[in-house]
């Protein structure tokens, strides 16, 4: 039998007024959210209580002790109220069931899921195919309102203030089943199942951003009072600042429960004020919607209730605009802002945590260094474009250094020196310092690197000698020498001619020269398929995006191409784009492809050759030439096969 197959409590009967009830009906009742509220005020009221039966140098410490307890039981409170939330929202068979498996780690998932607007996916997951809104809005009764299930006097409605909310409204259950009229009530009811999922990521949010906190309580009271309000923080020897509070600390010894932590301690300081403020504010919130939701719950017909309706605030999430975080990998500490000095405030992670800029480099011992400017495109003077993406975590603030480099670099912007120390780069495994060095300003930052940074990606090398010899070439003519993505033989044979003599400043212009020769006569052409998924009638081959992109390869020499057979080669304008009309093929578009794929040179050919009456064609192709320039190594075309379905043909 399984757990939700059982009945519970067969042997202990349940009664009221010589009546047996059932024991889930029951337990359900007595589960009653004012029990832990009353609690919980009592600790709140009673926390400076008492203290002079204390020792006086141990108040202030007992003091923040009751501040730490009404902690505990809110946190508490929460978990109740998680576990409770679960049980209606999954609208599970077995209350008692579900209340005594519910641990705190299946309550997490579904804080989360409010936090990340994940509400959906998490009902989805487990089974659960109503929309979100139309969940809360039953466990929290106004569906029930809205189908006369529940009602209320009209003019309770009708004289509650329009900008206010409209609280302690009294509900009962009536058997006539009249529905409020009006979009009045329509959106009533919209605004306050938003404002009810506000509030609940208000909850979820401080429960998680606490529940370490919590567990250091729970868990061996890892809790400690500090009467040393005076912090120092440093950031790389660039900050030295001391912020000074007038009252005491609580500090907690949490242990990290991410995955990837192996359970790292760290200190988590605030305030004592914070803490008891804090726990106040939200425990209000919890009070609210535990309360409505179990007495919808629990609501029998001529019971009178109070359901809580809200106008749109416009807003989400908790406001934490009068706290600062501050965290290195050992400790946190939750601050006033008011408090705070403005050095640190700059060290704020930005609303934009992604930077990109272009930049030059050299390399120096251990040291890595950038010569920034604030461009996105990428030149020959600053050929690497670069991300920096700061880390996302939950504080306010970074340490320089937690940011992800992300290299981005075409080889097309690249001279052989560069590309040289690109390599050079790629080899080393002890590179520990970046430094930046801003473009039209005296400014450096220097950011300290893991053992996992990531170097720039480049092709590998598969002629060093020739490479280095281009650089010297280079060097010797003061001139910036592009790097090469094809050699020709040409080119070799002019390095081997002259790969041993010395190389003056003649003899390397001599060398350069021919170099250029070679380059004017050597030309290669880069060939790729685009296939459409409309016929070319419909078609605008410079506007639309094809269907699948193929790179077929490259040809040693230009790829020529006539407008019909007879006719005359086109002739080139570097720098523009030759076209031809479509025409038939006797191949599928499918066949077609695989053919090139296989063997664009002779495919193609065999193309031009063919003259295929339209009628009898399976496919259309079309031919682009996008003319080069010439450069010291040659000219690079690029050729595009438009591959066209026709009649008859499937995309």
């Amino acid at each position: 039998m399984s757990d939700c197959d059982k009945s519970f409590f067969e042997y202990t009967e349940f009664a009221s007024d010589s009546e047996s009830e059932d024991p889930e009906t029951v337990i359900q009742e007595r589960q009653d959210p004012e029990i832990a509220y009353a609690h919980i005020c009592k600790i709140a009221g009673t926390i400076n209580a008492g203290l002079d039966a204390v020792p006086e140098d141990q108040r202030n410490t007992a003091e923040v002790y009751a501040v730490v307890d009404l902690f505990r039981a809110m946190m508490q409170y929460i978990e109740e109220f998680g576990s409770y939330l679960r049980y209606r929202i999954l609208d599970k068979d077995s209350f008692i069931n579900e209340i005594i498996r519910t641990s705190s780690g299946d309550i997490r998932p579904l804080f989360e899921a409010f936090i990340e607007d994940e509400f959906d996916e998490f009902l989805q997951k487990h089974d659960v195919d109503d929309d979100p809104d139309k969940v809360l809005s039953s466990v929290f009764g106004y569906e029930d309102v809205q189908k006369g299930m529940i009602s209320f006097p009209e003019e309770e409605l009708t004289d509650a203030p329009p900008d206010v909310d409209l609280e302690d409204v009294v509900l009962r259950s009536t058997e006539e089943g009249v529905v409020p009229e009006g979009v009045e009530m329509e959106e009533l009811v919209s605004d306050s199942v938003e404002n009810v999922h506000n509030k609940l990521k208000d909850i979820a949010l401080f429960y998680l951003n606490f529940r370490e906190a919590y567990n250091a309580v729970k868990h061996g009271n890892r809790v400690t009072v500090g009467d040393n309000t005076r912090f120092k923080l440093e950031n790389d020897e660039m900050l030295d600042d001391r912020i000074v509070l007038d009252e005491a600390i609580v500090e907690f010894l949490c242990k990290n429960s991410d995955p990837e932590s192996d359970g790292e301690p760290y200190l988590l300081t605030i305030p004592r004020s914070i803490l008891e403020e804090k726990s106040l504010d939200v425990v209000e919130n919890v009070y609210t919607l535990y309360t409505q939701s179990y007495d919808v719950a629990t609501l029998e017909d001529g019971d009178e209730i109070n359901l809580s309706f809200w106008k749109s605030t416009g807003s989400s999430g908790e406001s934490e605009k009068d706290l600062i975080q501050i965290s290195n990998p050992d400790s946190r500490v939750i601050l006033p802002r008011s408090v705070v000095p403005k050095v640190i405030e700059d060290l704020k992670i930005p609303d934009e945590t992604k930077i990109e800029w272009t930049g030059d480099w050299s390399l120096s011992g251990n040291t890595l260094e950038f010569k920034v400017q604030y461009e996105t495109d990428p030149t020959p003077e600053y050929p690497i474009h670069v991300e920096l993406v700061w880390e996302q975590t939950d504080h306010d603030i970074h340490e320089f250094g937690e940011g992800q480099f992300n290299f981005n670099v075409s080889t097309d912007d690249l001279s052989v020196r560069q590309y040289l120390e690109l390599l050079e780069i790629k080899r080393r495994d002890n590179i520990r310092t970046v430094e930046l060095v801003f473009s039209d300003s005296d400014e450096t930052h220097q950011l300290r690197v893991g053992d996992d940074f990531k170097a720039i990606d480049v092709p590998g090398l598969a002629n060093p000698e020739f490479f280095e010899f281009v650089k010297r070439i280079g060097l010797a003519t003061d001139t910036r020498i592009p790097y090469p993505e094809h050699i020709s033989e040409k080119h070799w044979e002019v390095y081997e001619e002259y790969a041993d003599c010395n190389l003056d400043s003649e003899t390397a212009e001599e060398i350069l020269s021919e170099l250029r020769e070679c380059g004017e006569e050597v030309m290669r052409s880069y060939v790729v398929a685009a296939v459409w998924e409309d016929e070319s009638s419909s078609v605008d081959v410079d506007e639309d995006e094809p269907a699948h992109v193929e790179e077929l390869g490259v040809l040693p020499g230009i790829l020529n191409v006539s407008e019909d057979q007879g006719s005359k080669e086109s002739e080139r304008y570097p720098g523009e784009e030759y076209q031809t009309y479509p025409a038939g093929s006797e191949y599928t578009s499918e066949r077609l492809l695989d053919n090139l794929k296989e063997n664009y040179g002779p495919t193609f050919s065999e193309l031009q050759e063919s003259d295929i009456d339209s009628e009898k064609a399976e496919s259309e192709f079309s031919h682009r030439i996008r003319f080069g320039e010439e450069t010291l190594w040659g000219t690079i075309d690029q050729h595009i096969i438009d591959i066209f379905p026709v009649s008859g043909e499937p995309s």
